[in-house]
C-alpha cells in the first residue's frame, strides 16, 4: 500500500470539471462535480469540494458563481490564447 495519493484532490477536480464541462462549453454544479468524483471512486465531502473549488479560482482556473443559496455553477475561466497574448505584448 503507497503511502502517497495516486493524484492531488485538486488535480482530480479540475480533470472532473474540463469533463463534465465538455472544456468549459457548459457549465455545471457542485453537485454534479460530487457525484462525478464518487462515480470515479473518490469520496469528498462538499466542504472539502469548497476548498478546493476557491484554490481553482484563485488560481484563474475556474469561475464559481452562485445560483441560488446552495448552489454553484462552475464554469471553466477562458483562457487567452497564444495568438491574443503576443497581440497584447506588441
Amino acid at each position: 500500500m503507497s503511502v502517497w495519493a495516486e493524484e492531488p484532490l485538486i488535480n482530480k477536480v479540475y480533470e472532473a470539471l474540463k469533463e463534465l464541462t465538455k472544456e468549459g462549453r457548459e457549465p455545471v454544479t457542485e453537485n454534479e462535480v460530487l457525484s462525478y468524483l464518487s462515480r470515479s471512486g473518490y469520496s469528498v465531502s462538499l466542504p472539502d469540494l469548497v476548498k478546493v473549488l476557491m484554490k481553482l479560482e484563485i488560481l484563474g482556473l475556474i469561475v464559481v458563481a452562485s445560483s441560488s443559496r446552495e448552489d454553484r455553477i462552475i464554469k471553466l475561466a477562458q483562457r487567452p490564447s497564444a495568438s491574443e497574448g503576443e497581440a497584447k505584448g506588441n
